[in-house]
């Protein structure tokens, strides 16, 4: 089985759990077979990286193309599960990756999205 958001909610702080469980909602909705490639946080926000196209069809363990109608599915399902993804990264850089609380990017030796508790615990 193909990882989904659900395997990878240990790559990020807690904060951000509330919203990749969302997000994971949501792309089941428009792609029920997405990929994870990766979740991280970067410069301060989320980054998730699906296996899209033909990359998703070999991921999920297929050794030929796809054929022209499944290439056309993934495409389909593909566009809207980016979207997706990048409104809940933009929506990320105004949580707290800690406790889920409102943030901001704060820059010390690395850039994080903290609140003001958290970053001044930190």
């Amino acid at each position: 089985m193909p990882e989904q958001i659900s395997d990878h909610l240990d790559s990020v702080g807690s904060g951000w759990h509330p919203l990749l469980v969302r997000l994971h909602e949501q792309l089941l909705t428009v792609s029920p077979t997405y990929s994870v490639q990766q979740v991280k946080e970067k410069y301060g926000t989320l980054r998730v990286q699906l296996y899209t196209g033909v990359l998703r069809h070999l991921n999920m363990g297929n050794t030929d193309w796809p054929d022209p109608d499944e290439s056309a599915r993934y495409k389909a399902e593909d566009d809207p599960a980016m979207a997706l993804i990048h409104a809940a990264e933009q929506e990320s850089a105004g949580i707290c990756e800690a406790c889920g609380n409102p943030g901001e990017p704060r820059q010390r030796a690395w850039i994080k999205t903290l609140c003001a508790d958290c970053a001044a615990h930190r």
